[in-house]
């Protein structure tokens, strides 16, 4: 049995503090938006200041204005669907020749949501991140450690573990490609009975989005995907100048013990 005050410890740096709203914002140029390209990253509940920190430093010299919108915690997912809209309007995105975004789960229904609501023809890439095992944590939270969740997240937690997803974008010109987690986190391995009896963990990324056009398995965690950028960079940047990831990325599963703490984790 886990104990009490490592269970909260776990919570604690799985689930960020819920506060005031600070974007991470990077201009590339004075050139008029309409001529440049615009990054749209939007974090799950892993986002952290130094998730942040390490997306900025990789991204900012990518010749793209990037925004990064801190939107998801707020009172319900309905006002953070609202802070997101908010988001697009105060910068603009409209405006932009092109906008290419990065999607960790969470983040991914706020996008979905604010395509449906208010079309984007400019949105021309989306790279999401795909977890298996840690899409299922509102919903195993929610059944555990409820109370626990709560206090960390709010009534967020609740509505993700509950909502319908609204459908994934569409468009001629519009690519997205998944990245798929191979790896279970410190907090779903704590979760894993929960996790398991929601049924058996899908890895063929054709079945988890048939709309996507490419993707590529890693042997990261949902926390490492936030930070590990020596492995997640480059296929990002590649996918989003060609609508493809490189050649010789796993396509197929390649870990086939998601809980297994002792799997090597990429050097």
């Amino acid at each position: 049995m886990l104990r009490l005050s490592t269970l909260l410890i776990l919570v604690a740096f799985a689930f960020p503090e819920e506060g005031g709203a600070k974007h991470w914002i990077h201009v590339d140029s004075d050139a008029p938006k309409s001529e440049k390209i615009a990054l749209l990253i939007l974090n799950g509940f892993g986002g952290s200041r130094g998730g942040c920190k390490a997306q900025m430093a990789f991204w900012e010299d990518s010749g793209m204005d990037v925004y990064i919108a801190d939107v998801l915690l707020r009172k319900s997912l309905a006002a953070s669907t609202e802070a997101l809209a908010d988001f697009v309007e105060e910068y603009d995105l409209a405006e932009y020749g092109e906008i290419k975004a990065i999607c960790y789960i969470a983040g991914a229904y706020l996008l979905h949501t604010q395509v449906l609501a208010t079309p984007m023809p400019n949105l021309t890439a989306i790279v999401y991140d795909r977890s298996p095992t840690q899409e299922r944590a509102p919903a195993a939270a929610m059944e555990r450690i409820p109370k626990l969740g709560m206090l960390k997240l709010g009534r967020v937690l609740r509505d993700l573990s509950e909502v319908d997803w609204p459908p994934v974008p569409t468009g001629e010109h519009l690519h997205k490609g998944l990245i798929i987690e191979n790896r279970a986190t410190p907090l779903m391995r704590f979760l894993q009975a929960e996790a398991k009896a929601m049924g058996p963990l899908v890895y063929d990324w054709r079945v988890i989005d048939s709309t996507a056009h490419d993707a590529f398995h890693v042997a990261l965690d949902h926390d490492m995907m936030y930070v590990r950028w020596d492995v997640l960079g480059e296929p990002m940047r590649y996918f989003f100048e060609h609508g493809q990831f490189p050649e010789g990325l796993p396509r197929k599963r390649i870990h086939y013990r998601p809980f297994d703490a002792q799997y090597p984790v990429p050097e």
